[in-house]
């Protein structure tokens, strides 16, 4: 152990840089890594942006389709379904919006407006 061979580079015989799913980016995303009320929170996140993503690609294929359609009946239904499909999703992800505020604002404490109430001694 004389001139430094404690500190030789590594001990395995075949280094590698990644080791499996924990690495980079699938460590962020590998959802087996949290515990099982975590990753329902993690999966609810993710439903929230994915509602907003399909609604916003739904009404942009509509409007596009809208754009560059010959008027026949599938044509027109197509486009019909597109507005229906985008405005629902849209709106589900406003009721999530409305919620998750509600949510946020029932954790508030409430705010005390009488500051004389707390410099008053209490045998008073």
């Amino acid at each position: 152990m004389e001139n430094g061979a404690v500190y030789s580079p590594t001990t395995e015989e075949h280094p590698t840089t990644a080791r499996g799913a924990r690495s980079g980016l699938a460590a962020y995303c590998f959802l087996g890594r949290l515990k099982w009320h975590r990753r329902t929170l993690k999966v609810l996140q993710l439903d929230f942006y994915i509602t907003l993503g399909i609604g916003c690609v739904f009404l942009l294929a509509s409007i596009i389709f809208v754009s560059t359609h010959d008027r026949t009946s599938a044509e027109l239904a197509a486009t019909v379904f597109g507005f229906l499909a985008s405005s629902v999703f849209l709106f589900d992800f406003f009721i999530m919006v409305h919620e998750k505020r509600q949510e946020s604002q029932l954790r508030k404490p409430e705010t005390t407006t009488r500051a004389e109430a707390l410099t008053e001694p209490l045998t008073a």
